[in-house]
């Protein structure tokens, strides 16, 4: 693997294991981690209110009997306007579990699967010379980079933080953090030298 310079130049070769990168498997695996990644982003915080919790008066509205309409004790039942909601949401838990070992391999079939589509990419470590999104941009493009890119670096500087903010497009997180759904989502993966180098010793330490 070609590791490039800030010029789209290559600056040496780098190897990328094949434990981690050339890895094939059930793609039942991506599906559920995924799947649990984005079912525990929800916050399951909506809620509404029942007819014990809606403000209103307890007063009968009108008589029991004479009046040829159907019988009433509250104003506060679901079927009338401004009335409670029946089986509405409640706030709950939605968090699902993963096992640490099925979590690894999922995100090792993730990047197999980018590194054979070739959109695994691997530039030298940067610093921006100042926290300008232009200066950012016209890097990205010197690589070659387009599209949706996840790069992968040692540690997020505050200068990359804030030259990265405005581009909807572009994700920079640690290497260590990554996950397979931003693997899946993004069509460049792109380690920086350290965060490539700090995502395979915790491989490593994962086994």
């Amino acid at each position: 693997m070609d590791v490039l310079v800030a010029k789209g130049e290559v600056k040496r070769q780098v190897e990328l294991p094949e434990a981690v990168f050339g890895q094939k498997g059930d793609s039942s695996l991506l599906w559920e981690a995924v799947r649990t990644f984005r079912v525990n982003q929800r916050q399951g915080t909506a809620k509404a209110k029942t007819r014990a919790e809606v403000s209103g008066t307890g007063k009968k509205p009108y008589q029991q009997k004479h009046t040829g309409r159907a019988r009433h004790g509250s104003r506060r039942s679901p079927i009338f306007v401004g009335g409670g909601v029946c089986f509405g949401p409640r706030p709950r838990d939605y968090r699902l579990r993963m096992p640490k070992r099925k979590r690894r391999q999922a995100l090792r079939l993730a990047l197999s699967a980018r590194h054979a589509e070739g959109a695994v990419v691997v530039v030298e470590d940067f610093e921006l010379a100042e926290p300008k999104t232009k200066a950012f941009v016209q890097f990205l493009s010197q690589v070659g980079l387009s599209g949706k890119v996840l790069l992968l670096v040692g540690s997020v500087s505050e200068s990359l933080k804030r030259a990265s903010n405005n581009l909807f497009r572009v994700t920079v997180m640690p290497s260590v953090q990554v996950n397979s759904y931003a693997v899946l989502s993004h069509d460049k993966v792109v380690f920086t030298e350290q965060g490539l180098e700090r995502f395979l010793a915790m491989e490593g330490a994962h086994g």
